[in-house]
């Protein structure tokens, strides 16, 4: 249970009020697979071209080893400080506090960058395509009102309002996308399994894979996008301590990811046989693909609906995905690491509001800058970032950047947050030095050692490729967040040398795994 004597008052959200449905939806609204079809796997064809089915199909497998590692860590630990805490369980409190710190970086950017893909690019280039309509290229700015700060009000006011609105949407959209990926894939004339092979396709993109490498690169640049669509991946953790028992975290860890993985792999493989095989160079340079083949093959309809979906999807994603930063914080703040002001508890809604609201500046700041700076890096400087059409190629083309670039910020948070993870499992179940018999003998070093440590290699193998050769915007990306990595991990070493007794209890003052043990064992004991 807590580490703290019973005296001491710790600040506590509402337990019992999220069931297994609404955690998965919870799951499935971070990963926001709508928002993905119409930004990351047009990013990813950017660079992966007609090989961007592969690069998400390997994504999926990547992030399915993961379910292993966090499947593990949440049987041990819940509470609202989701990766910090599991961390600071398995592995220890200093590594707890740069996973806590990088894990609200990446949800942080990754909500930036929603107005500026999604209001910025998609809105202007669906209402030129179907009316002709010009809006002007400032127009994501208004729009984070739209998609940072109206989620946020709505994780304030209590998290039954936002399981009920999120349950709903999460489910609908991958229903959504499933049924009508399946419609492009029967009606496409170029369906072909050579899209999953990287090598029967230099005739024609042999140029465009030697720019970046080769097709290997050019794959591992697809799935730098592939893997960072699941960037919310893990989204019910923070939820633990609201959960109505912890096992239901640990069925949406497992279930979110498998359904999303899959919905995701068959709508980029739909986008690139609906597209065109030999055709993804355009695919790749226009604002709208995905919204055009839908459009296409299932008429107007069709491609509206995908784009109200993707409008839907980008808007829960920042209600998930701030909701689950400003809980991070919140247990963070409770445990003394950042400060308390951060461990308010709202006496009517039960919320962080302090927390919720400080991400929601933060999303809005890094998002306005992130625009105006990679923009003018981009060839584009701010006036004219302001008075160009939002349609025009040199503000899609900017636009594009910066979301690239704070999506690539993402990943890099994500990479650092889940190899952790991984080395947390095996040095949790290495100091255990638990005896295993028959079967679980042979499955315990796959389970504990072999799968962490896979999943550890392809993380790596992804970074080396955003690196190396460099790739503007992505290489700049990968410099930030090591920087914040450098400054994060500075910070936890000074926690640990100047407040020893915060370390202390660090990830591990609320356990609802804990708590719970310890309830069923007073409740055997009062039967007895």
């Amino acid at each position: 249970m807590s580490n703290e004597k019973s005296s001491v008052t710790v600040p506590r959200l509402r337990r019992g009020v999220v069931g297994t449905l609404e955690a998965i939806g919870q799951e499935i609204a971070a990963m926001a697979p709508a928002c993905d079809t119409v930004a990351f796997i047009t990013s990813a064809a950017a660079f992966a071209f007609v090989l961007t089915p592969l690069a998400f199909l390997l994504a999926m497998a990547t992030m399915y080893l993961e379910v292993n590692t966090l499947y593990h860590l949440s049987k041990r630990h819940a509470s609202a400080g989701g990766y910090y805490g599991y961390v600071a369980t398995a592995f220890g409190p200093t590594p707890a506090i740069v996973v806590g710190l990088i894990y609200v970086l990446y949800q942080v950017v990754s909500t930036s960058a929603i107005p500026i893909y999604v209001a910025g690019v998609v809105l202007p280039g669906v209402l030129n395509y179907f009316w002709g309509i010009s809006l002007p290229g400032w127009i994501w700015i208004p729009f984070i009102i739209t998609f940072i700060v109206v989620p946020i009000v709505l994780s304030m006011l209590g998290i039954r309002p936002q399981m009920k609105y999120i349950r709903y949407a999460a489910l609908t959209e991958v229903a959504f996308l499933a049924i009508t990926s399946l419609i492009i894939i029967l009606k496409a004339p170029d369906n072909t399994i050579q899209v999953f092979n990287p090598f029967a396709w230099n005739s024609v993109y042999g140029s465009k894979f030697t720019s970046v490498g080769g097709p290997i690169a050019a794959l591992g640049l697809g799935m730098v996008f592939g893997i960072t669509s699941f960037i919310g991946y893990g989204g019910s953790a923070p939820l633990g301590e609201e959960a109505k028992s912890s096992k239901q975290i640990t069925k949406a860890l497992v279930f979110g990811v498998l359904v999303v993985g899959i919905v995701l792999t068959e709508v980029s493989y739909s986008l690139t046989v609906g597209w065109g095989v030999d055709n993804m160079v355009s695919f790749a340079s226009n604002g709208i693909p995905g919204i055009v083949v839908y459009a296409e093959y299932m008429g107007l309809a069709g491609g509206l609906l995908l784009a109200l979906f993707a409008f839907n999807s980008a808007f829960s994603d920042s209600v998930a995905m701030q909701s689950n930063a400003g809980r991070v914080y919140f247990a963070m703040a409770r445990d003394g690491i950042i400060p308390k002001f951060f461990a308010y508890v709202h006496p009517k809604w039960i919320t962080p509001t302090k927390a919720l609201a400080f991400i929601a500046i933060s999303s809005s700041v890094i998002s306005i800058l992130a625009g105006f700076i990679i923009g003018y890096f981009s060839g584009i400087s701010p006036i004219q970032m302001l008075t160009l059409p939002a349609t025009s190629s040199a503000i899609i083309n900017a636009l594009e950047n910066a979301f690239d670039y704070l999506t690539t910020i993402a990943l890099v948070g994500l990479v650092v947050a889940h190899v952790m993870m991984n080395t947390s499992v095996m040095t949790l179940f290495g100091r255990l030095k638990e005896k295993h018999f028959g079967f679980h003998k042979i499955i315990h070093p796959i389970e504990h050692y072999v799968l962490p440590g896979i999943a550890t290699a392809i993380f790596a193998f992804v970074l080396y490729e955003s690196i190396i050769p460099p790739v503007f915007p992505v290489t700049e990306a990968v410099a930030t967040g090591a920087l914040y990595l450098a400054g994060a991990s500075v910070y936890a070493y000074w926690i640990k040398k100047s407040k020893p007794q915060v370390l202390k209890n660090a990830g591990r003052r609320v356990n609802i795994v804990e708590e719970e043990l310890l309830e069923a064992k007073n409740k055997t004991n009062k039967e007895k």
